[in-house]
């Protein structure tokens, strides 16, 4: 019970006594924390500063952690082409051999069987996966771009009368016309995306289908004639491989520029989201000293109005 007289006195001190007694709590936190608050309330002055720039750093890391797969996926395609650029020099010194050998080869190697494990070595480069998707099948991710056809004699490309042959990426190709692309930061769109149609790849497949459907035992008049128009194929395919490889770098590259700019702005937001949450622990400790003595101050406050008599006074 407090004395009417020393009510509004008791209900100040007490009322110092508990902002005092949060402020304490509050320090506590912060100095067990390291940070100012754990709700936005306790930082409303900067708080939708704060939430701009967290879902600003939030999409900068999504753009991050996708870009990752798109980059992966255009290196398996590098590593690819790589590959191809191997199988067409094989084609391409075989070819040769025939040309410069008036049709024989040498002992022991055998036309039909080459092509088959090249056009083999070129099916398996152009249905490389990467988590579970076709790389070179367009947008049709889940199809494997490359099902060969027959490559026996029975199924050869179409000769017009000079010996060269039309483009005819039907023959294998199963996948569709669309160009992946992906967003890979605010405002910027990449078209990494390359199909098995394309001309570098059906050019050196054409190339290989005329070695294999063609008799180079002399029962074919036209063999040469022949064998030269695929070797002028390869030598398309190669310049066109070149091109396409070389288009694709530059997106990496682009990517990777990309990426470096992302970082560095994330680390930017990063560090002012950190100013913004973080605590002072030096000012923290300080004003929990300072408020550590006013509370002990209140406490004796309260403690001598409550032994204070009119006996005692006077």
């Amino acid at each position: 019970m407090a004395r009417i007289a020393d009510l509004a006195q008791n209900k100040l001190v007490r009322s110092v006594i508990l902002d005092t007694q949060q402020r304490l709590s509050d320090k506590q936190l912060q100095i067990s924390t390291l940070q100012k608050s754990q709700n936005y309330a306790g930082i409303s002055g900067d708080s939708n500063r704060l939430v701009t720039l967290e879902a600003s750093e939030h999409r900068m890391a999504q753009f991050l952690n996708d870009n990752t797969f798109v980059n992966l996926r255009m290196n398996t395609m590098l590593t690819s082409i790589d590959s191809i650029k191997t199988t067409m020099g094989d084609v391409k010194g075989l070819l040769r051999d025939i040309l410069d050998g008036d049709g024989g080869l040498p002992s022991g190697i055998d036309k039909d069987d080459v092509t088959d494990i090249k056009i083999s070595e070129l099916t398996d480069f152009l249905n490389v996966k990467v988590n579970g998707r076709y790389l070179f099948s367009g947008s049709k991710t889940d199809t494997k771009p490359v099902v060969p056809g027959d490559m026996t004699n029975a199924n050869p490309p179409a000769f017009d009368g000079s010996y060269n042959t039309a483009s005819e990426p039907s023959f294998y190709y199963q996948g569709d016309d669309t160009v992946l692309k992906a967003r890979i930061d605010e405002g910027v769109v990449l078209k990494y995306g390359v199909t098995a149609a394309e001309p570098a790849f059906e050019k050196i497949i054409r190339a290989v289908r005329v070695l294999r459907s063609t008799l180079i035992d002399g029962s074919d008049a036209n063999y040469l004639a022949k064998m030269q128009g695929a070797l002028d194929l390869v030598i398309d395919a190669e310049e066109d491989l070149q091109a396409l490889e070389l288009s694709i770098g530059t997106k990496v590259q682009q990517l990777a520029s990309t990426n470096k700019n992302l970082e560095n702005s994330k680390d930017l937001a990063d560090g002012i989201i950190s100013d913004i949450e973080s605590a002072n622990t030096f000012e923290a400790v300080a004003e929990l000293t300072q408020d550590q003595t006013m509370l002990e101050a209140s406490y004796n406050t309260v403690v001598r109005l409550s032994n204070l008599t009119l006996t005692k006074f006077l």
